[in-house]
């Protein structure tokens, strides 16, 4: 059942503070009128801006993020790891776990782990460590993001696509914010080649790609696993 009830939470759980816009900014912009969203982001990027120190870095990237957030409406936590040393350690699957069986989610948005990036390998453990320690329902969706076509990830390939081309701006409008990581229309166009290439397997112009821990439209507690992308219609399961 499509379901507009914002009483019920997302949760997106990642390394970097680009890495909602970067691989899932369209869907993040698709769901957040339906959903409340909650963002986990396990580090403030203090190593992703070569002139500035680690605390400078921060101070940029934490900003960025927190304008991205205020656009989707979404309550954002950092979990104060280093940039490039994450790890799913007990202090941060504490932290989230708390949190996944207070809002109890309808789903969960992680990175896809075969990853030549070891914080986006991390930012997927410290996610299923933390569903494993709160309690919550094993069943519980899980979706798995592509960060990068031909870079840092590995050996994916979809379950399922989510037609971003209705909110195409909007992603760019995310991307636009992390403006360290993105100081010109080179670097955004970059980012959104990866939404051209996966359209390229449907009938849109652009499309974010998603892995699943169980397989798509499986009868599982009481509900069809990938229901929540399913419910927004804008999808192609492969």
């Amino acid at each position: 059942m499509k379901s507009n009830n914002k009483s019920e939470s997302i949760v997106f759980i990642v390394a970097h503070p680009d890495d909602v816009a970067h691989a899932m900014g369209g869907t993040a912009w698709l769901l957040h009128n339906k959903y409340n969203i909650h963002v986990f982001c396990a580090t403030s990027g203090q190593r992703g801006i070569e002139d500035k120190t680690s605390g400078e870095a921060a101070g940029i990237r934490e900003k960025e993020e927190m304008a991205v957030c205020r656009k989707l409406n979404a309550k954002l936590t950092f979990l104060s790891q280093m940039d490039g040393e994450v790890y799913s350690n007990p202090e941060a699957c504490k932290t989230v776990a708390g949190e996944l069986k207070r809002l109890q989610p309808k789903a969960i948005f992680t990175l896809w782990p075969i990853n030549r990036h070891p914080d986006h390998v991390a930012a997927y453990d410290i996610a299923m460590q933390s569903i494993k320690y709160s309690g919550i329902s094993p069943d519980t969706d899980v979706y798995m993001a592509e960060n990068d076509i031909g870079g840092v990830t590995r050996q994916f390939e979809p379950d399922i696509l989510v037609d971003i081309s209705d909110v195409i701006e909007q992603k760019k409008t995310l991307v636009r914010l992390h403006k360290s990581q993105n100081p010109n229309e080179d670097a955004v166009n970059q980012v959104i080649g990866r939404n051209v290439f996966r359209a390229k397997f449907t009938h849109c112009a652009y499309a974010e790609a998603f892995k699943m821990t169980s397989p798509v439209t499986a009868y599982k507690s009481g509900h069809v696993a990938g229901e929540v992308l399913i419910n927004i219609r804008k999808i192609v399961v492969l």
